[in-house]
């Protein structure tokens, strides 16, 4: 018994939607890995976009014209860095200007800031540069929750489509710190990590990666003082002269400073790469391994603090004041010290641990 045209028109429509679907994938597909206008991999031109920040996102802005994923890197590098190189720039203007005019009372406070400023935005700027060239390279770009958001819907104006077509089109994760922002590929890689290196017990990768940018910001900012703003440690007396204020400055540390300085620069410095390091690549025995060189080093720079003292405490002229306060530098390096050395040992006593786990594991596996 031969179909009815009902029947037949029937099949035609569904068979008719089955290939427009299926085009509509593929389109969608071409768009956001077909061609580059520059012939170049989608993860080599991501990298690109940030490899010379704003400027390079501009670069390709202007040609590349066929890929989304792109395009969106380009968007993000010049809103990203463009933004942070203003207020770096503004920060950086403000300090100097505090300089020239010679640190009196009505540019110091304006100085001081502009100086935690441009320290903290400039590590910021630095941190994404590495992260985003990483995560672009290895094909797992991340939308910055900030940056990103402003960069997808300038790039969906400057295109003329809706912020969901592009965001279909590019599927790109947005930037958070649960686990679930990570893309499917990131989230398996992660996952493989902790099964291989060991888990991270009653720890998120959020809480690590906030842990790792504070201690980078951090580290930063100690950096910088201690190595151009150290004389502003120091005890502040303010004088009165026919009518204007000055303030006197009286430096806590002594000459003898400069014998620490060089093993507090290598700790910080280290510090300071090895949770970059941890933010790229996040497994459990790597951590560990960092943090107890660290935590080493702490100690050691602790322990030199404490041999040789760099701190001048008669300066200020209240004597109670003055003869206490080296008794309690000494308490506190102490305890920071004993802080350390526990914590490297707890560490490393983990470490050991899951290291004759993971043997145990392979050998039960094997027989």
């Amino acid at each position: 018994m031969g179909l009815s045209p009902e029947e037949k028109r029937r099949i035609y429509e569904e068979e008719k939607a089955r290939i427009e679907a299926r085009e509509k994938i593929e389109k969608k597909k071409k768009i956001s890995e077909g061609a580059s206008s520059t012939s170049l991999k989608p993860n080599v031109a991501g990298l690109l976009c940030y490899l010379g920040v704003w400027v390079t996102g501009i670069i390709f802005l202007i040609i590349e014209r066929k890929n989304r994923i792109i395009r969106f890197h380009a968007m993000q590098s010049l809103v990203t860095f463009g933004i942070l190189g203003i207020i770096i720039a503004i920060a950086d203007a403000v300090r100097r200007w505090a300089s020239w005019a010679g640190w009196e009372w009505f540019s110091y406070p304006l100085g001081i800031t502009a100086s935690v400023v441009f320290g903290v935005f400039l590590t910021i700027a630095f941190v994404l540069w590495i992260v985003l060239m990483y995560r672009a390279y290895h094909n797992r770009p991340i939308r910055l929750s900030l940056f990103g958001d402003l960069a997808q819907k300038c790039i969906a104006k400057l295109d003329g489509i809706n912020e969901e077509e592009l965001e279909q089109g590019t599927k790109l994760p947005k930037s958070k710190t649960e686990p679930e922002s990570l893309s499917p590929t990131a989230a398996k890689e992660d996952k493989q990590t902790k099964g291989e290196s060991g888990r991270y017990p009653g720890d998120r990768r959020g809480g690590r990666l906030a842990s790792s940018i504070a201690a980078i910001v951090w580290s930063s900012l100690l950096l910088v003082f201690f190595n151009f703003f150290s004389e502003y440690l120091a005890y502040y007396q303010r004088e009165i002269i026919d009518g204007i204020t000055k303030w006197n400055l009286y430096p806590l540390l002594t000459q003898d400073f400069s014998l620490v300085l060089p093993i507090l620069n290598a700790t910080l410095i280290l510090s300071i790469v090895g949770r970059i390091i941890l933010i790229i690549f996040d497994k459990y025995m790597l951590r560990q391994i960092i943090l107890i060189v660290v935590h080493i080093f702490g100690l050691v720079t602790t322990l030199t603090f404490l041999n040789v003292f760099p701190f001048d405490f008669s300066v200020i002229p209240h004597s109670g004041v003055a003869g206490a306060l080296p008794t309690v530098a000494i308490i506190v390096m102490v305890i920071i010290a004993v802080a350390l050395g526990i914590e490297a040992l707890v560490r490393f006593i983990k470490l050991m641990v899951n290291i004759v786990k993971k043997r145990d594991s392979q050998s039960y596996k094997e027989v």
